[in-house]
């Protein structure tokens, strides 16, 4: 009989899945996709950069969690470059222009003196990608390929239903998923409750909406024009709402947010390497030499955006602005214990963040640890009784 079941390979339900191992736990971790990671993922550049295509940054400043496994890890890391200023491009017909930060409003200023570090607020990346970091989670156990389809509540265990017809049962199952997903995804018998069902629904999943692309290049050209590689372009034809230096010890790069609505991306898809390489010679020359884009849209992957997340497309806003009340439904347990809710999106702190997924796998191996030792501790109970 497994003790826990783990759906989801993202970075919380492999944080629980060393944790569980370490603590001698019977655990299995079932993985939908091909890949483990989650909205991780790194490629290589053809110069060899490690790009980003989802989560890219983290803040030591204020995520002492992901700080601190890090450092733990000894994962060599690099500052975002950040000299405070922007180079806005805001008319397609016209050359970009120096604007400085405004971090106390998130505005561009013209004329200002910029401060540094006011852009990305002290980001900083590791080195080799952020898929370095669930590389270094744990590597047994691990089915992927396994996308669960329901679940059903049998008093003592859980019995779960995958695609491809097989079950199992389980002790406990954790949801390591968005919230939202797991309501679109998965049948639950018995029903969960309706205010745990409506609040799984109001949760929108951070940057599932969000398509992210990646241009490796010959050299930092950029720099050499004293540019941060900081870029907003906010004219109307805008392929890439937001450029960035996403260089590192391997090779030159720039990367950035696309602008263009979810429901149009596809159409684009053919013709973004020259709509990419057109717009970044905009923003820093002709002698720029970039090479092959990169391109990762994460509204059309259905293991990470459900269809309302595609719908919305980032309109519903950060998913920790709900409040603790709404926090503690996606964290109480289910089915008297026997099913909990996982994800960065059921965090209370880095919500939606690395951060917060490396706290929601820290409360659920606190939970699922006093659960496996609660039998022990009610037998020497019963002992003791019998004794006195």
């Amino acid at each position: 009989m497994l003790d826990v079941a783990i759906i989801g390979g993202g970075v919380c339900g492999l944080a629980l899945a060393h944790s569980l191992q370490a603590r001698g736990l019977g655990w299995a971790l079932f993985e939908g996709g091909d890949r483990l990671g989650g909205r991780v993922l790194t490629v290589e550049g053809e110069n060899g950069a490690a790009l980003d295509l989802g989560a890219t940054w983290y803040w030591p400043d204020t995520q002492p969690v992901i700080a601190q496994l890090v450092a733990d890890l000894g994962l060599p890391t690099l500052a975002q470059p950040d000299d405070g200023q922007v180079w806005l491009l805001d008319d397609a017909s016209r050359p970009p222009s120096a604007r400085a930060y405004d971090a106390a409003n998130g505005q561009l200023l013209e004329g200002a003196a910029p401060t540094p570090g006011s852009l990305h607020a002290g980001a900083r990346r590791l080195a080799g990608g952020m898929q370095t970091l669930a590389a270094r989670l744990p590597a047994t156990r691990l089915h992927l390929g396994q996308p669960l389809r329901g679940l059903r509540d049998l008093g003592d265990t859980v019995a779960l239903a995958f695609a491809d017809g097989t079950t199992l049962q389980a002790r406990r199952v954790v949801l390591a998923l968005p919230p939202r997903l797991a309501l679109e995804c998965l049948s639950f018998t018995p029903a969960l409750p309706q205010a745990v069902q409506a609040t799984m629904g109001a949760t929108p999943t951070w940057m599932a909406h969000a398509a992210k692309a990646a241009v490796p290049c010959a050299t930092a050209s950029w720099r050499d024009q004293g540019l941060s590689g900081n870029a907003w372009v906010t004219h109307a034809q805008a392929v890439l709402a937001e450029v960035f230096d996403a260089s590192g010890p391997a090779g030159a790069a720039l990367a950035g947010f696309v602008a263009l609505p979810a429901d149009q991306r596809p159409r684009f898809e053919r013709s973004l390497p020259l709509l990419l390489h057109s717009q970044l010679a905009m923003l820093f020359g002709q002698t720029l030499q970039p090479l092959g884009p990169h391109w990762q849209d994460w509204a059309q992957n259905p293991l990470c955006c459900s269809l309302l997340d595609r719908q919305e497309d980032g309109r519903a806003g950060h998913p920790g602005q709900a409040g603790d009340a709404h926090q503690a439904l996606l964290q109480a347990p289910l089915w008297q214990g026997r099913l909990w809710l996982g994800g960065s999106e059921t965090a209370r702190q880095g919500t939606g963040y690395l951060e917060g997924a490396l706290r929601s796998a820290g409360r659920l191996r606190a939970e699922l640890s006093r659960a496996a030792l609660a039998p022990v501790l009610s037998s020497r109970h019963d002992i003791c009784k019998t004794l006195t």
